[in-house]
């Protein structure tokens, strides 16, 4: 062994001096393949492994009983030498093999994080056809105060256009005679392109109409009038419309209880359009559950 390689041993025994945590030696036949190098080869790739084991936890703890052992090596014959040697480089090896599984590994937050980033997010699908409708019972026409809670919900699976008594007739009786109520139908519109979009609401002058974007009131139609427009910027994708009625029923007679007029329509002009058209089922969309 030259002037150099003892020199460089007697710095690492020299420069590392944490507390020391000492791995029992790997058996004689883990080193066989090891021991049939020199001692000289079996130095040289120690060399290698302390210079890339210099900032391991396991290796440093270890590293001043390690370096003692080769330094009390160099004056024993070759054989002994090498048996001493290969048990050294053989630690030394598994330090370095557990330090690559540890990067490998990742923590359990990393790893549930990286489920996370894996698995596709979900696509919000929209069905077309339908629009949710919701009836409310008023103590007054004053739709100021529409309670909480609707006495009918069902879904409106027709045009956003009526003209007749009661939305639904077989359930007029939940309502009651002589009472106000409010109708309020929700659903999503697909923007096909971004622009202006014009709205029209056509009604009777016994109902009052609105229709709201994205919880913004776009148009207002009071009871008395026939006809309002209203215009809205909408982006190009889904919005969530909500079309609201005002009506009454009448008294109950020898034919049952029965609905002042329910008349109403509303169109759309879309951006790429010159003039308005009906809104129908199929513009009407609900999300997929």
């Amino acid at each position: 062994m030259n002037l150099t390689e003892t020199t460089r041993i007697r710095s690492m025994v020299l420069a590392l001096t944490m507390p020391l945590v000492l791995m029992l030696f790997a058996a004689d036949a883990e080193c066989a393949q090891a021991s049939q190098k020199s001692s000289d080869e079996l130095l040289l790739e120690i060399m290698d492994l302390h210079s890339e084991l210099v900032i391991n936890e396991t290796f440093l703890a270890q590293a001043k009983m390690l370096g003692a052992y080769l330094e009390a090596a160099q004056p024993l014959e070759e054989s002994k030498k090498i048996k001493i040697y290969a048990k050294v480089l053989n630690i030394l090896s598994k330090i370095k093999d557990s330090e690559t599984q540890i990067k490998e590994k990742p923590k359990s937050g990393d790893e549930e994080k990286s489920t996370e980033k894996e698995k596709p997010k979900s696509k919000t699908v929209y069905e077309p056809g339908a629009a949710l409708l919701e009836i409310f019972k008023l103590d007054t026409q004053n739709i100021s105060e529409i309670p909480d809670l609707p006495v009918i919900g069902a879904y409106w699976r027709r045009d956003l256009a009526y003209s007749g008594g009661f939305l639904l007739p077989d359930r007029i009786s939940e309502i009651g005679e002589n009472s106000p109520y409010f109708a309020k139908f929700s659903f999503y519109f697909e923007a096909k392109e971004s622009g202006k979009y014009g709205f029209t609401l056509i009604h009777s002058q016994d109902n009052g109409c609105q229709l709201k974007i994205g919880g913004v009131e776009v148009v207002t139609a009071p009871p008395r009038g026939t006809s309002a427009q209203g215009v809205c910027n909408l982006k190009k994708g889904f919005h969530r419309f909500e079309f609201q009625m005002g009506a009454r029923t009448a008294r109950a007679s020898m034919y049952g209880i029965y609905s002042r007029n329910a008349n109403f329509q509303v169109k759309v002009l879309t951006p790429d359009t010159f003039d308005s058209v009906p809104l129908t089922k199929d513009m009407m969309l609900l999300k997929k559950e």
